[in-house]
């Protein structure tokens, strides 16, 4: 790669990739809608430049002035605002893809990486992970707009258009996820060692996949650098618990935080099987329990 480009940077995802395209010295251009609204404290240094995928002069602009040969595309309006303002998420999710397509396949990019997501599976594989080879059935609007633009980049890959891969990424956890309807994805993170309840929004054998940011930040690394690509989708590898499990790992390092797991309030998410990947790349992911204890070390260092 001699330049990426990164959209949706000021975001959860999109900031732990660029942490790391920072920190592997790869040259990259960050951009979000809001660049400045969502800057956390350790990403001051990391600069972002605001551009908006639906206004077209901010775009042409963009790729008259920089030659990109990988896009990295995260940037989406999240599942809770998309089922409270549908049409707004579909042509944010949808059209604002469908404009980075068209300069893609025009300024002939190399590689265009979509972060996609388990929405893509509906109800499907809530009792057992599936493969990638399990028909998409999405359900709401968030995990449909990811699917429409799986097809097109699939199509525009078969067309020779651009190499399209996209990573259907998994319950993501750590610290500093913001605009998320599930709280206890970052809690577990900056509560641990407190006094404060988390509450756990499932039953106590409720099953869940979840993987750190920063191996999904580590995923799409590998998918934009990869000489060859063997599949156009990719599940995410993830941890399998139980919500009860979870519960146990986190009070088992730090007995003064409480899990209250309150009973299931929400639809479970899919379980997806991340062997592929895991084969093709040889990925191993970070334990939750790993996870953890990095946090309670970053912490006792700042103390």
């Amino acid at each position: 790669m001699s330049r990426v480009l990164l959209t949706g940077a000021a975001g959860f995802i999109g900031r732990a990739v660029h942490r790391l395209l920072n920190r592997i010295a790869v040259d990259c251009v960050a951009i979000d809608k809001h660049p400045t609204a969502t800057k956390h404290n350790q990403d001051v240094d990391l600069p972002i430049l605001a551009c908006d995928l639906l206004d077209s002069a901010s775009l042409d602009a963009l790729f008259a002035s920089h030659h990109f040969d990988t896009i990295i595309h995260l940037a989406a309006v999240l599942p809770g605002a998309a089922s409270r303002d549908p049409i707004n998420a579909t042509r944010v999710n949808v059209a604002g893809s469908m404009a980075l397509f068209e300069r893609a396949a025009a300024h002939r990019l190399q590689r265009f990486v979509f972060g996609s997501s388990t929405s893509v599976y509906g109800a499907a594989g809530t009792d057992a992970p599936i493969s990638e080879q399990a028909p998409a059935a999405p359900i709401d609007v968030y995990g449909a707009a990811k699917r429409v633009v799986e097809i097109v980049g699939e199509n525009l890959y078969r067309s020779g258009s651009i190499e399209f891969v996209a990573l259907r990424i998994a319950t993501v956890i750590g610290r500093g996820a913001r605009n998320t309807s599930s709280p206890w994805r970052l809690q577990i993170f900056e509560k641990l060692g407190s006094n404060e309840k988390i509450s756990l929004p499932y039953e106590p054998h409720d099953p869940l996949t979840v993987v750190h940011v920063d191996d999904v930040a580590s995923m799409l690394l590998a998918l934009a650098q990869a000489k060859s690509l063997q599949h156009t989708i990719y599940n995410s590898p993830a941890e399998l618990l139980s919500a009860v499990s979870l519960k146990q790992t986190v009070e088992s390092l730090a007995s003064e935080t409480q899990i209250e797991v309150i009973g299931r309030t929400r639809a479970l998410a899919p379980l997806a099987d991340g062997s592929r990947f895991t084969q093709e790349f040889g990925f191993q992911i970070t334990s939750l329990q790993q996870s953890l204890r990095a946090a309670l070390l970053r912490t006792a260092k700042q103390i």
